[in-house]
This record gives C-alpha cells, sequence and structure tokens, in this order.
C-alpha cells in the first residue's frame, strides 16, 4: 500500500488520512466486527491478498481503529513478527516468547508461567518442529540457540501435563475481561515449511478463551503449500484452523489510475496541449492495464524517479513512459520488444509476400509471449500505439509519418529506437537543449556558422561529423524557426555550404545523403509551405549573395530547372518553385559571372567542387567549352594544378557482394575511379595525361602517391570504359 510521500516507499500506511486506494473503511469494519465479539475462545480471523495488494496497510488500519480499546485496557495487541526469524526451531520458540511477553503481565502470579510451560512441552513433544532437533540441550541440536534450549528445558516438569497446562491457561484467561488481538503477518513471506509451522503452532496452542488470532497471508499461496504437504486435506487444512476468512477489497482500478496520472505528472511533468490526446491514448491502452495493485504502481514510480531524470525528458514522453511500465511489469515482452528494432520501426512494407500483414502469427509469436490469451488483445493493442507499423501486421491499416516520428523521437523511429533501451541517447541524437540553443540562435549568422564549422571537426563513431547531424536535427524541427530567422539562417548555411561538402557525411550503402542534399531540403523546408512564392524568392536571394561558389552555383541550377527542366521533364508548378522566374534568370546569369571571377581571383582551383563548376562553366558559357578549356590548359602548366586536377577527378566507391544463402560480404570493398570519361569537354585530355605521366616520374614530388593513384585508375578505365 503506498503512502503519499515522494519517495514513493513500499512502506504500508498506517493513518486513514494517507488511504487513496478505499482500504479505510473495510478496515474499520473489520476492527469494529473483532472488538464486538462476545467472549471469543481460539478464534482465528485470516485476511487474504496477493502479494501487493495491500495486506499489511489493512492490519495497520485495522490497529489504527482499535487503538481507543487498546488504551482503555480492553485490548492487548501482540504483534508477532513471523518472518524475522529463520529456521523452524527459532521460530517456534520466538511464538511462545512472544506470547509469553503479550499475555503473561496480565495472568497474575499462580499462572503466569502456563504458557510457556506448555510451549515447552508441546515443542518436547516433537509435533512441531523437525525430528532432528533436540530442544532439551543435547549435543549436535541443531541450529536452536544453547540459551534459547536452556529455557525450554527449565521449564519442563514430569508432573505437568499438556492438559492441565492447557486448563490452567483456559482459567487464568477466563477470569479476566481483557482480550488478546494476536497479529501474525507476511506468513506468505516465510519458506514453505516455515509457513506450516505457523498454522501448526496457531492449532495447537488451541482455543484459548478471549484471545484472537489475525493471520494475514496469500490464501492461493497458502493453499499451494497445504496441498503439496498433506495432499489428502487440500484446503479442508486450513478450514479446520480458520473460523473466518476476508479478502482485502480490490483498489478501484479508477482510484489506481488516478494516483498513477498525478505520479506521473510529479516525476515528469504534464504533457504539452498539443500531445495530450496521444498521452492519455498510450496511458489508458499501455501503462494503466498494466498497473493493478499498488504495488505496481510503487515499482513503477520507483522505476521512473531514477530512468526519467536521466533520459527521459530526451524522448517523447508517452512512449517512455509506457516501455518503461513494460520494462518493469511486463519483463519478457519489453525484451522481446528489445530484439526487434528491424520488425517494429518505420512504415513497412505495405504489400507483396513479405509485407507484414502476412506474417501476424510470427508477430504474435515473437512479442506477444508470455501473455496469456485473455490478454493478447489488450496487448496488441498497447503495441500498436508505440508502434503504427504493426497497424499493417494486426489489422491492415498502412501508415506514412517516419519523419514527423523522427521529430517527436518517439520509439518507432529507427534513429531514436535504441535511446529506450540503452538510456542514453549515443552520439546520433543531440540533446533537446541542444536543439533548442540552435533554434533558438538560428538568427545569429555568425553563431550559426561557428557552430556548423566546429561541428565538422567532430567525427562520430560512424566516420561522419556533427555537422551532419546538426542538418539533419534543423531539417526536423524546420517548423520550430522562426520566420524572421529564416533569412539568416539560411545565409549562414550558405555562406559555409561548400566546406560541409565533405565525403564523409555522404550516406553508405542504397542510402542517398549528403550535406548538400541535406541543405537542400532544409531550405525547402524552411520557406515552401511557409512563404508565398515572392517572399521565399526574395528570402533566397538575399541569402544568396554571401555563399559559397560550389553551393550558388547549384542553387542557382536548381532553381532555373523549376522553369526551364532537362529534356523530358515538365517545368513545376509555380508553388514548388524555389524563387520567381524572373530570379531564376538572374541567379543563372550570376552563376557564370562568379565562376569567372573565381577563376580570375585564382580560387577557382582551390575550390571543394572544382569538377562540378568546370563542367557547369562549359554548360553557362554555352560555347562548347573553348572558354574553360583556355583556362584548363594554362593551369596544366602548374604541378600543383595537375595534382589537383588529379585529386579532384579521383573519387571512390564502395560495395559489398550480396552473395547466397545469406552469405554475402561482411565489409565493404572500396573501388577508385578516374573520372575521365568526360574530362574531353572541358581540358585537353592527353595533355592532361602526359602530365600526370611525368609527374608520376619525379621524384621531387611530395603528392606522388596521389597522382600514382589518379594514374592506375585512369589505366584501368581505359581498359574498361564502360564499367564506369
Amino acid at each position: 500500500m503506498m503512502s503519499d510521500v515522494a519517495s514513493y516507499n513500499d512502506s504500508p500506511i498506517t493513518d486513514p488520512a494517507a488511504d487513496r486506494f478505499g482500504l479505510d473503511p473495510f478496515a474499520k469494519t473489520l476492527a469494529a466486527g473483532i472488538r464486538k465479539l462476545a467472549s471469543p475462545e481460539g478464534l482465528v480471523v485470516a485476511l487474504n491478498g496477493p502479494w501487493g495488494s495491500g495486506k499489511s496497510s489493512a492490519v495497520n488500519l485495522v490497529t489504527h481503529h482499535l487503538k481507543d480499546a487498546v488504551e482503555a485496557g480492553e485490548f492487548t495487541i501482540i504483534n508477532f513478527v513471523c518472518w524475522w526469524f529463520r529456521g523452524e526451531e527459532a521460530l517456534a520458540l520466538a511464538f511462545f516468547r512472544e506470547l509469553y511477553a503479550g499475555l503473561g503481565p496480565t495472568l497474575g502470579d499462580r499462572f503466569k508461567k502456563a504458557l510457556p510451560k506448555l510451549g515447552a512441552r508441546l515443542l518436547r513433544a516433537g509435533g512441531l518442529v523437525g525430528a532432528g532437533v533436540d530442544l532439551a540441550g543435547a549435543a549436535g541440536a541443531g541450529s536452536v540457540a544453547a540459551n534459547a534450549m536452556g529455557w525450554v528445558s527449565g521449564l519442563i516438569q514430569q508432573d505437568e501435563t499438556i492438559e492441565k497446562l492447557h486448563a490452567d491457561l483456559t482459567k487464568a484467561l477466563s477470569d479476566q475481561t481483557k482480550r488478546f488481538l494476536i497479529v501474525i503477518d507476511d506468513i506468505d513471506r516465510l519458506a514453505p515449511e516455515e509457513a506450516l509451522l505457523i498454522f501448526r503452532l496457531v492449532k495447537s496452542v488451541g482455543r484459548l478463551p478471549n484471545v484472537i488470532y489475525l493471520l494475514v497471508f496469500d490464501r492461493q499461496l497458502a493453499e499451494a503449500v497445504v496441498a503439496k504437504r498433506y495432499p489428502s486435506e487440500g484446503t479442508h487444512y486450513l478450514e479446520k484452523i480458520i473460523q473466518a476468512s476476508f479478502d482485502v477489497p480490490e483498489a478501484r482500478h479508477a482510484d489506481l489510475t488516478q494516483q498513477l496520472l498525478e505520479k506521473i505528472s510529479s516525476i515528469s511533468g504534464p504533457p504539452v496541449e498539443a500531445d495530450i490526446v496521444r498521452f492519455m491514448n498510450i496511458f489508458y491502452d499501455v501503462i494503466a492495464p498494466e498497473v493493478r495493485t499498488p504495488r505496481d504502481l510503487i515499482r513503477l514510480m520507483n522505476g521512473l524517479s531514477v530512468s526519467w531524470p536521466a533520459i527521459g525528458r530526451e524522448l517523447d514522453k508517452a512512449d517512455f513512459l509506457a516501455i518503461e511500465t513494460l520494462r518493469m511489469l511486463r519483463p519478457n515482452i519489453y525484451h522481446a520488444l528489445r530484439r526487434g528494432k528491424e520488425r517494429l520501426c518505420g512504415a513497412g512494407e505495405s504489400f507483396g509476400v513479405h509485407s507484414p500483414q502476412n506474417q501476424a502469427g510470427e508477430y504474435d509469436r515473437e512479442f506477444l509471449v508470455s501473455a496469456d490469451d485473455a490478454k493478447k488483445e489488450t496487448i496488441r493493442r498497447a503495441l500498436r500505439r508505440l508502434f503504427p507499423r504493426l497497424d499493417s501486421v494486426w489489422s491492415n491499416m498502412h501508415h506514412s509519418g517516419d519523419n514527423e516520428w523522427a521529430r517527436q523521437r518517439r520509439i518507432c523511429s529507427e534513429s531514436h529506437f535504441d535511446a529506450y533501451f540503452r538510456f542514453s541517447l549515443g552520439e546520433e541524437t543531440l540533446s533537446r537543449d541542444e536543439i533548442g540553443r540552435l533554434i533558438e540562435q538560428t538568427g545569429d549568422v555568425e553563431h550559426v556558422k561557428k557552430t556548423l564549422r566546429e561541428a565538422l571537426s567532430v567525427v562520430r563513431v560512424t566516420g561522419a561529423t556533427k555537422a551532419s547531424l546538426l542538418l539533419d536535427e534543423l531539417n526536423l524541427h524546420a517548423a520550430s524557426v522562426a520566420d524572421k530567422n529564416v533569412a539568416p539562417l539560411l545565409a549562414a548555411v550558405f555562406e559555409v555550404a561548400d566546406e560541409l561538402h565533405v565525403d564523409s557525411d555522404a550516406a553508405k550503402g542504397f542510402a542517398i545523403a549528403n550535406n548538400n542534399l541535406r541543405i537542400h531540403w532544409l531550405l525547402r523546408r524552411l520557406i515552401l509551405d511557409r512563404f508565398d512564392i515572392g517572399t521565399r524568392s526574395a528570402v533566397l536571394t538575399e541569402a544568396c549573395k554571401l555563399s559559397a561558389l560550389g553551393w550558388f552555383v547549384d542553387l542557382a541550377e536548381s532553381a532555373y530547372r523549376d522553369y526551364y527542366p532537362r529534356e523530358g521533364k515538365e517545368p513545376e508548378s509555380e508553388e514548388n518553385c524555389l524563387t520567381t522566374e524572373q530570379d531564376a534568370l538572374k541567379l543563372h546569369e550570376e552563376s557564370l559571372k562568379r565562376i569567372r571571377d573565381a577563376a580570375t581571383a585564382g580560387t577557382l582551383g582551390v575550390n571543394k567542387e572544382l569538377p562540378y563548376l568546370l563542367y557547369h562553366w562549359r554548360d553557362l558559357a554555352n560555347d562548347d567549352g573553348n572558354e574553360v578549356k583556355q583556362w584548363t590548359t594554362v593551369q596544366l602548366g602548374d604541378d600543383g594544378m595537375v595534382v589537383r586536377f588529379a585529386e579532384a577527378f579521383t573519387s571512390y566507391s564502395w560495395s559489398q557482394g550480396m552473395g547466397f544463402d545469406g552469405l554475402g560480404d561482411t565489409v565493404a570493398r572500396r573501388t577508385t575511379r578516374a573520372n575521365v570519361k568526360s574530362l574531353g569537354t572541358i581540358m585537353d585530355r592527353d595533355r592532361f595525361r602526359a602530365r600526370v605521366e611525368e609527374l608520376v616520374t619525379s621524384d621531387q614530388l611530395k603528392e606522388k602517391e596521389v597522382v600514382q593513384e589518379f594514374l592506375e585508375a585512369w589505366v584501368r578505365h581505359d581498359k574498361n570504359p564502360n564499367r564506369d
């Protein structure tokens, strides 16, 4: 039973004011019944309830309501904490000592030792504890302490029978009005043989006047123990001992739910208004059904009080609370989910023989582990709330919201799934605070440039830089950028765009992404749905004023092709165009001017986008490449520029053999390529080849390995030109 304190401890309540689950009315009634019993004689009352149902809290409330009777001298309450003692011998001795301590002071000198003598006789008779124990204190006397053995043996007298001692004790108890309530709680915490001993002890003392026993245990567990030990008697064994039995009332689910909401709010705070519908759906379909007892509630709160501050606020609140509930209360399902990332994340396939709805049986076996048939539909509903992909498995409904799920950091997003099980974000995800600061300062051009440049130097485990992560997060949270900050943010990103275009941030395998594409995606998310065509055209042209050359040419080409697409494509509708047609033409013209200026200034040759710019110069000049060839011819006379060309026209690719029957390559193989197929359209190809071969034989060239690698790739290309 849960006390109303922030520590969420498991201590049972002691005061009716702390009752949150309707136990007190029951306890008050039971206490009144006990108090009004007329001349009870060894009455045994059982209080039954499963683990965590609040039995100890109910006992405390019963004794609370008997407080007036105790103070008036009507009652003495003896609490025998049975689980303090281990071993049948120690438990039996402790039982009689507790009775003596509680009953003795009221019995008078003549009968004061009747109870311990009776206990000693019963123990000596050997019917209560194991036969191998010598309670008289002989050598090898088992686990009973020597002083305890002396206490027993000193009480035994040959002329006193069990019947006489019982009669003396009955007389002493009958001659007074005070009654005794002997409370024995947590019997189900004992080992099976110890629990049976408690029942035998109560039975052995017999029907003593004015004595009431209150035994507290889980009846199902107790009956299982009895049935195993006394199979012929079964449940009748307990019925012979217990005269009245009561079940602890179950906590009302509405009360549990209300407490659950209050405690969750105290730990994690309430959900924001925009998320409240989904939060409550998950609360009622995933969390609340698993909290069935006050102890479930306590366990969950204790776990959340540790895990939420550590990682919870970095993830989707509803999903985190739900998965933590499963971790603590449905561990088998939790572990199945942890192993099922590939089958749970994303929207999944909609059609075909491998579509999820054709695998419903497999999903049942994998994710409904340990759920009985009555609970399976409840678990299915819960998991569908967390993983929309499962809608296509169990209800033939399909979703497409991967980007939004990633922005919300939901567990169904592949990029955030692991954090729910590892209790850490990892380096592939920024903290909410870092994202918040980044979004808040998007209007500061210098800060954005500094942040992106610093991120380029941070290399993650994957080999990619933190810059790609920042661009990904800006894409996800583009809607959070204030309108006034869009232009300065784009201006900052455009200015460092060429620096950001690094090979390490290009996606590997079948994925398509690099920082140039990330910037294209970002500008579209920032302006297409936010501004009309005139406004976004003005924003882009303003942001381009200090743009890096390679990026400017790329953006200008994209804006131009919206209106003048390459052969076979249709022009874009105006709502999808980046700029007005007039501004697109201006940017197109500006591209050629900027390339020429860079060539004159000597900065074109060191630009990271050199091949792209040279080919684009050829297209923009529309002169069959004469202008660009004049420039490259001059550059070929410089050894450093020949090296630069060799480096610029060398590229790398990675491939993995697919193999058969799952035996494909486990690592990728790097291939070096010389991109010389169209080289003749921008320079004298033969002269370039001759200059490369010349430098390869030079002993003075520091960059000889660069040129050698390029030449070898060129030779391979000549042998198999169609390969590229």
